[in-house]
């Protein structure tokens, strides 16, 4: 029989809707007809679940690895098959029995009595979120509901129909069908011809005017029209294309790590109706952004499953989007609902300076970090910073021979070397520390209130993630509470560390990059210093800096940066233009996740395809990704607004700083600055 072949969609699309007035039904093969995968092979679904299996048994004490629930469940499955292919014309299996059967035998009297709907329910979450509606069918079996058409899918799967059905809901097809139909429920299978005779009488249809289109020349063609139906058949070389690209990035994946990255970087991307035309900041935020990003949360899952860390903590603005990511990928990292508990909270440098003074006073660390940025000049913006009254201070100043006018900013045009020993002097005078104390009180009794309330102090280990890069949220916070019996143990999670400053790490409270970190130096990652203005504004929460806490009824209240300025309205024009690039990182994150979970990979793994990534969009970025990406309104109260030193400008300069005009027409700029990254790298 010569098969009536198509090479894509729409010929097949057109020919049939030509013909349409001769048939009354038309059903569909379901799974490289009407669903493609984003994997290369369905099995691979299976996996992930034997491992939520082997999870779940080795929380109630049995010791059983994912190879060998695997091994488990394609054994008891092949002997269903070889049973009921004894008594029936397929060699078929049904899901809920074979399952149920792999889950006696690994849990025995221990079996919970849902176990097996959740992990019926955890493997149909995965299949939804690696099946992709073809868009020109979906679209052509509405039309055909809407002509009045009797609409049907049919598959040879070992799903029960009831399954493929909650796909089909999933996708927002089900409301167009008839019926869909599963040859588990029968095991009268497409592939023996056995299931037309009964889907023919149990639904009453013509099969001369009937139609089923597929992929499989077999099931969908041969056997069809052995029993009178017209067949077309689907041979789409694009998708056969996709297909074998995946397949093949698939094989060098399972040769080396790097090609891991890149392997699921193709599972993640965008196909059929999601592959449509995109801002050029959705494609960063999704090419590039989305993945970072969602690898930095990999990283603190691992980081808290290692730690058995049960309460999480998102700080300062840029943590509103690691929540968001943190809230996508939870799912899929934690199938059994046992993740930590995590919020986001109102924290910034701004806000914690003043509470971290109250217990031992101004440091010199804390006051040295407060002079480190190229704006601060000197005491005014000291005080500025930690909320210090500067006159009820100043005498203590005068007294060691300097004035609150003093360039004491490290980084100040007319720093004073002189000016800054005295004040040493002054952070070394206890009368002067007790006046801070006294001012700072206040604002640290309402920010304690404000972690009690936020259930801070009632665990023994926390996390607090951060963007980095001093670690001075976590400094801060630690210095404002850890003179309490109830303080937990702190685990400081930053997307990078840069190290500049001693801060605390100790058994009480540990500082970690879990991307770039120069304690653990790797070239690659260490370009995120070359765009952390950028970061920051890229991941910066739609509301406004929290400048410090008060109590007001009894009760903590948040005091923010106000909006109505130039700054503040350059701000929301800001967060409106990075619209499209964060909802390209959002719906990265959603497929890092069940993509991860198929694949199986270790950050580690993953490592050398993030190294790439930063090498390509850091290290040589496109003129116009520059451009597109770099901040126009980036605002910290932290720095002040003094002239810097010539020297202190220049340090701050990166590729990303340079003009439009460099970056177009200098052809080594790109080099120049990867040779000094490479230098300053060496040196560190």
């Amino acid at each position: 029989m010569e098969l009536n072949t198509f090479h894509d969609l729409e010929s097949l699309v057109a020919y049939a809707n030509a013909r349409l007035d001769q048939f009354d039904t038309i059903s569909l093969d379901i799974f490289e007809t009407l669903f493609i995968r984003r994997i290369p092979d369905p099995d691979m679904v299976k996996f992930p679940v034997a491992k939520f299996i082997s999870d779940t048994a080795r929380v109630m004490g049995i010791e059983i690895r994912p190879g060998e629930v695997l091994q488990k469940r394609n054994k008891i499955e092949n002997i269903h098959r070889a049973r009921n292919g004894k008594e029936h014309p397929d060699h078929e299996a049904y899901y809920d029995d074979f399952m149920q059967e792999a889950l006696n035998e690994i849990f025995g009297d221990l079996l919970p009595g849902n176990l097996f709907d959740q992990v019926a329910d955890y493997e149909m979450h995965l299949e939804s979120a690696v099946i992709v509606m073809r868009t020109v069918l979906f679209d052509w079996i509405k039309s055909l509901h809407e002509q009045g058409k009797r609409v049907f899918l049919i598959s040879d799967i070992y799903l029960p129909a009831k399954y493929l059905k909650r796909l089909a809901q999933d996708k927002g097809v089900l409301e167009y069908l008839e019926d869909v139909i599963s040859s588990a429920d029968s095991f009268k299978a497409k592939a023996s011809g056995a299931a037309f005779p009964l889907i023919e009488e149990r639904y009453n249809l013509d099969v001369s005017r009937w139609l089923h289109i597929g992929d499989n020349p077999v099931s969908d063609s041969h056997r069809p029209s052995e029993h009178g139906l017209t067949t077309l058949h689907i041979h789409d070389i694009g998708e056969r294309h996709r297909l074998s690209l995946a397949t093949r990035y698939n094989y060098y994946a399972n040769q080396r790590d790097f090609w891991k990255g890149r392997n699921l970087y193709q599972w993640m991307l965008p196909l059929e109706d999601e592959n449509q035309d995109r801002d050029p900041l959705y494609t960063d935020g999704f090419g590039f952004l989305g993945y970072m990003l969602s690898y930095f949360i990999h990283c603190l899952i691992d980081r808290c499953k290692d730690k058995e860390i049960k309460r999480v903590y998102f700080c300062s603005r840029e943590g509103w989007m690691f929540k968001k990511i943190w809230d996508e990928l939870v799912p899929w990292f934690y199938p059994a609902g046992d993740a930590p508990q995590a919020s986001y909270l109102y924290v910034s440098r701004m806000g914690l300076a003043s509470p971290a003074c109250a217990i031992k006073g101004l440091t010199k660390i804390n006051a040295r970090i407060a002079r480190y940025p190229a704006g601060n000049r000197d005491f005014h913006d000291i005080c500025r910073i930690f909320k210090l009254d500067v006159d009820k201070l100043e005498p203590y100043l005068k007294k060691h021979g300097i004035s609150a006018d003093h360039a004491i900013g490290i980084n100040s045009a007319d720093y004073d070397q002189k000016a800054d020993y005295a004040f040493s002097k002054v952070l070394d005078d206890q009368e002067f520390q007790d006046a801070v104390k006294a001012q700072s009180k206040d604002n640290n009794e309402a920010f304690q209130r404000y972690l009690e309330q936020e259930g801070f102090f009632d665990h023994d280990e926390v996390a607090i993630v951060d963007i980095g890069w001093l670690g001075t949220i976590q400094h801060y916070l630690t210095d404002a509470v850890e003179h309490r019996s109830d303080m937990p143990r702190v685990h400081g999670f930053t997307l990078g560390a840069i190290r500049l400053a001693p801060y605390h790490n100790g058994w009480n409270s540990k500082l970690e990059g879990l991307v770039h970190d120069a304690h653990r130096p790797s070239f690659f990652t260490s370009m995120t210093n070359m765009i952390k203005p950028i970061l920051e504004e890229v991941c910066r929460a739609p509301h406004p800096t929290l400048l410090g806490y008060e109590i007001e009824e009894d009760k903590p209240k948040l005091n923010f940066r106000r909006t109505d300025d130039a700054v503040g309205q350059g701000e929301i024009t800001q967060d409106a233009y990075y619209q499209p690039l964060h909802q390209g990182i959002f719906d990265a994150a959603k497929r890092y996740g069940p993509a991860l979970q198929i694949a199986n990979y270790s950050t580690n793994q993953l490592k050398g395809w993030l190294n790439f990534m930063y090498l390509a969009r850091i290290g040589f970025p496109k003129t116009v990704e520059v451009q597109r990406l770099r901040h126009h309104e980036h605002q910290d109260d932290f720095f002040g607004t003094k002239a810097p030193s010539k020297k202190a400008l220049k340090k701050d300069e990166t590729l990303w700083t340079a003009t439009d005009r460099a970056l177009r027409f200098n052809p080594f700029l790109r080099i120049h600055w990867l040779l000094k990254n490479t230098l300053q790298f060496l040196q560190r």
